[in-house]
């Protein structure tokens, strides 16, 4: 009976194994890479008519339907739709002046720069029906290149050298008041070392309290830095093209504390590339050239677009654009300008030149 039984198993387990399916365990799929396509963007500049034959050259954009420019001629500019139309004034009896630079805070109010002597800041509160002297010097060696604002109330603005150093003015009331920076506390000038008011964009701010200026004309092409508002200031030399009147640093800009692109090079030669961009990523402490897919000339002005993560560059060569710190740039357009204005609150885009002409700068992501 147990052999019986023991030939029983051996039968089954027999049976088992040879009904039994061999299962292979598959090898595990790993998911094909995922390529990710370059981000590219594509800009027209849709250009407005202004119906005037200044040269423009300080702008602000409030918002898709406000902003401002101005110009020579005692020249400003205000539009309430969006650029379709551009209503002209100028400020009643120094209709002469050139309105370099001007900074709008809303459809109603702006303040407006003029650059030599007698210089002038005049400020409007009624959509420039009216305009208000709140600043003046009668210094023969003034000469402004630019404002700008942290906010509606902090300001300033900056002059090429005053018996060797630059003239430094602060407002901290909206631009009602201005304060002279004493000259003790600015860097000294070197010999020919100026600004320049292209666009009033050779200097810039950010933060709280830092501010940025750029300069040219001498020796070397330098920039200015402040951590307390103007107060005090360092200055280091940049690597842009320098040594004739005509080179040096033209315009700066910070998209945040750390990261900022100057551009500039030679506006008598503004189709050559060399020497007219850098790039900082430690708060303006160092600056790097640019020396490879740099724009494509010379550039008198260079934005931050927050809205679409890119820098702008514009000069009378044409624009450029980077999305990877101004480490690389690529062709934007190639019509002459001198300045680009944008909005910080919906990236509303302008470019203003010579002869009147602006543009209403439309981007699109590829």
């Amino acid at each position: 009976m147990k052999k019986l039984y023991a030939l029983f198993l051996a039968a089954m387990l027999l049976y088992s194994c040879s009904t039994q399916v061999e299962t292979v365990k598959k090898a595990e799929e790993k998911p094909a890479p995922v390529v990710e396509k370059k981000k590219s963007l594509s800009f027209q500049f849709e250009m407005n008519s202004s119906k005037i034959n200044s040269s423009l050259r300080g702008i602000s954009v409030i918002d898709s339907l406000n902003a401002w420019a101005s110009g020579s001629n005692g020249t400003f500019l205000r539009t309430t739709d969006g650029g379709k139309t551009w209503n002209q004034g100028k400020v009643k009896g120094f209709e002469t002046l050139d309105f370099r630079d001007i900074e709008a805070f809303d459809k109603n109010t702006a303040i407006i720069m003029s650059v030599d002597a007698p210089a002038f800041f005049f400020k409007t509160t009624d959509g420039g029906r009216s305009w208000k002297r709140k600043y003046m010097n009668r210094d023969p060696k003034i000469f402004f290149d630019g404002m700008t604002f942290w906010n509606e109330k902090n300001g300033i603005a900056f002059s090429d050298p005053i018996d060797e150093r630059f003239f430094v003015v602060t407002t901290k009331d909206g631009g009602d008041t201005w304060r002279e920076i004493p000259s003790m506390y600015l860097p000294q000038a070197w010999k020919g070392e100026g600004g320049f008011a292209a666009s009033g964009t050779s200097i810039a701010v950010a933060g709280k309290d830092l501010a940025w200026i750029g300069t040219g004309g001498g020796e070397s092409a330098r920039i200015f830095f402040s951590e307390d508002a103007g107060e005090n200031w360092r200055v280091v030399n940049s690597p842009l093209k320098s040594g004739s009147p005509s080179r040096g640093v033209f315009s700066i800009a910070f998209k945040d504390d750390m990261y900022g692109v100057a551009v500039g090079g030679d506006y008598k030669n503004d189709k050559d590339k060399s020497g007219n961009c850098a790039i900082t990523d430690d708060g303006g402490l160092s600056w790097n050239l640019v020396d490879k897919n740099q724009p494509g000339g010379f550039r008198s002005c260079v934005a931050w677009i927050d809205a679409f993560k890119c820098y702008l560059a514009a000069g009378t060569s044409g624009s450029d654009y980077s999305l990877d710190d101004g480490k690389t740039w690529s062709p934007a357009d190639t019509k002459s300008f001198n300045a680009i204005g944008v909005s910080k609150r919906d990236g509303t885009c302008f470019a203003i030149g010579d002869k009147g002409a602006i543009a209403k700068i439309l981007i699109k992501v590829n």
